[in-house]
Formats: C-alpha cells, structure tokens, sequence
C-alpha cells in the first residue's frame, strides 16, 4: 500500500486506486482524513498566513519530557493529577473535567473527576481568568495527562 500525504488530506491508496480532482475513482481501498482549517482542537493548528503548522499554547509535544511524579499505590492507576505553579498571579485558574484548588503554598492542584480511560484525549484546557464571572479566560494552556502521575505545568 503507498501513502501520500497532501496539504489538505492524509490519504492512503491502494494498489489501482485513483484519486484525482478530490474524488475517489476506484470505490474501495481510501482512507481519507481532511484537516479544517480554524477547527478548535487540541491538536496543531495550520494558520492561513504561510501555512505553518503551531501547536497551541502549553506542553503538547512535550508530555513525556517535562517533570512528572507517579500518584500514590492508594488513587486509582488511571488517575491523573495536575500540579500548576504560577508565582501566585493568578486569581481563578480552572482546569477542564478536573476538581482542584489552591494550595497554601501557592500551587494549583487539580484532580481528574473520573479515570482515563485508553482511546480517549487527555488533554486538558486550563483556562486563567481575573474573576470567578469573567466570561472569557485572559489566557489559556493546554497540557497531555498522563495515567497514573502527577504532571507539572507552569502557567
């Protein structure tokens, strides 16, 4: 099976396959996955302007390169934590389908509500705002949990 990769979709071929003018000729063997420019994900975004691929804000790419410690033999080993530190500037941090709060020592500790579960996404969107009504974040992270640890994230 040969693979072509196009700007706008990933496409694996067939031996006798035809792909031409956006169509699939042949009736079987394609597998297509288009890319939507300006769709709100998670993953790498592709800007109009040059075509580059940037990857939104936080440690995406990095999950397995930064600080992370193992959670105690007593939580769940599909549970995940998340430790942010952010020198005490931020007044309401929120973490997406996580519970948490503010420690004494001025980090953020936030909790997974339910286990990973292997297949789905695990990466969270923390949102930073001035006040508990603010309607939109003043800035956003995104970071990769990791099943079983305790992950760090500066903000």
């Amino acid at each position: 099976m040969k693979q072509f990769v196009f700007a706008l979709f990933a496409v694996a071929i067939a031996p006798g396959t035809i792909w031409a003018g956006g169509r699939h000729h042949s009736g079987h063997g394609i597998v297509q996955t288009p890319l939507v420019e300006g769709s709100v994900s998670a993953g790498p975004v592709v800007h109009s302007l040059g075509g580059a691929i940037v990857p939104p804000p936080g440690t995406l790419g990095q999950t397995y390169l930064r600080a992370s410690h193992p959670l105690s033999e007593d939580e769940h080993p599909r549970s995940a934590m998340l430790a942010v530190r952010d020198q005490e500037a931020v007044k309401f941090l929120r973490a997406q389908r996580m519970g948490g709060f503010r420690m004494n020592n001025g980090i953020w500790l936030f909790e997974v509500n339910r286990p990973l579960f292997p297949g789905q996404d695990h990466v969270i969107r923390i949102e930073a705002r001035h006040d508990k009504a603010d309607i939109q974040p003043y800035k956003v992270k995104f970071v990769r949990l990791i099943p079983g640890r305790l992950v760090y994230l500066d903000f």
